[in-house]
């Protein structure tokens, strides 16, 4: 009798028209737990919302502040025993440079991603200082100094860069690249302090040379020797770096992370035009720079946030480093006197960092 009214009940259930709909679970049983409506429509939406790694062109502004320096080095070739490497080493600074830039990716639908970046620092305004050392004794610190507040001329970042999706695996992926990157930044000094020795010159002295107090010589003993206020040197870097390039990056639907690193050998050219040094005619005397090698190294962090399907705001910290490299000097006077090139006598270094933030919209549907 149980049994009969048990599937008498069962049998009423079935029949009634609001619980015949109600899916089955496996033991017969028609009490499973299904999605509301609005859960799986929020899910759709989410689903649909763009990613970095989607197909298109993005292009926007950027602005950021860049700390850094630049060195330029002539090394010893006299082949006078000399404890010291350097000549001569200028130093120029660049402190809280505001640089502002435009930037344009393209993501194609085959693995495959192009980058082109330029960015430009405010001229005429002033990044720091110069300090200027030079060497004129063999068993001695540096003998001559100067500083300068400085201005900067110019200044210029340039990249481009052409990526293959090496692995792509979930929200993560792993590029391999090529790229081609400019630094080129100049300045103008004017002076502020100097600390000089006195040199006693002598036909067929050579320096360096050992100090000598017989002829003269005394150390670090003419302080302010240079005019406070001139404009000394004008100068201008430019270093050329092809890159191999690796990224990493992790994409979920509103946030991605990456890091980008990026080393090749250097092509550095730098104009230095010491305009005092009338010796060497009215105008002073121009020292041209011709460096390779390297290597240039730098790396990105960047975190993105996508704001809606079409923008997207992302905020990097960057640093780059060349390490000192050797090459060519040149020396042209201004008075049309003989030109003089020395091999393996310059020097090029520079190393900065940069924070910037990046809006990109994307084009298109």
């Amino acid at each position: 009798m149980l049994l009969g009214l048990g599937i008498g009940v069962r049998a009423e259930v079935v029949d009634e028209p609001e619980f015949a709909s109600l899916p089955r679970q496996e033991d017969n049983a028609w009490c499973s737990i299904t999605p509301y409506p609005q859960q799986s429509e929020a899910g759709e939406a989410i689903s649909l919302y763009p990613r970095q790694s989607e197909a298109g062109w993005l292009i926007g502004p950027s602005i950021g502040i860049v700390w850094g320096r630049a060195r330029e080095i002539v090394f010893d070739v006299s082949g006078v025993q000399n404890q010291n490497d350097y000549l001569s080493e200028l130093i120029w600074e660049l402190e809280k440079v505001f640089i502002f830039g435009i930037e344009s990716h393209w993501r194609g639908k085959k693995m495959n991603g192009l980058e082109m970046k330029f960015n430009f620092a405010i001229p005429n305004v002033p990044v720091g200082k110069m300090d200027d050392y030079d060497w004129y004794f063999t068993n001695r610190d540096w003998s001559h100094w100067s500083q300068s507040h400085v201005k900067l001329r110019w200044g210029f970042i340039f990249d481009f860069l052409y990526e293959e999706v090496l692995v792509s695996s979930g929200r993560f992926k792993l590029k391999l690249g090529v790229g081609y990157h400019i630094d080129w930044w100049a300045w103008k000094d004017k002076i502020a302090d100097s600390l000089y020795s006195t040199v006693v010159r002598r036909t067929g002295r050579r320096f360096p040379d050992k100090i000598n107090h017989a002829i003269g010589d005394k150390f670090r003993d003419r302080d302010n020797i240079l005019p406070v206020g001139v404009n000394g040197i004008n100068y201008w870097a430019m270093y050329h770096a092809p890159l191999l390039t690796v990224r990493g990056s992790f994409e979920w639907d509103v946030i991605t992370l990456g890091v980008l690193g990026r080393v090749g050998p250097v092509l550095g050219i730098s104009k230095d035009h010491h305009l005092r040094r009338y010796e060497f005619g009215s105008k002073g005397v121009y020292f041209y720079d011709l460096v390779f090698g390297g290597p240039w190294v730098d790396a990105t962090i960047e975190v993105g946030f996508k704001i809606t399907d079409r923008v997207s705001f992302l905020l990097r910290g960057g640093f780059a480093w060349l390490n000192e490299t050797r090459g060519y000097t040149i020396l042209v006077p201004s008075n049309k006197g003989p030109t003089v090139v020395w091999g393996n006598a310059g020097g090029l270094a520079f190393q900065r960092i940069d924070v910037r933030t990046l809006f990109l919209w994307r084009l298109g549907q």
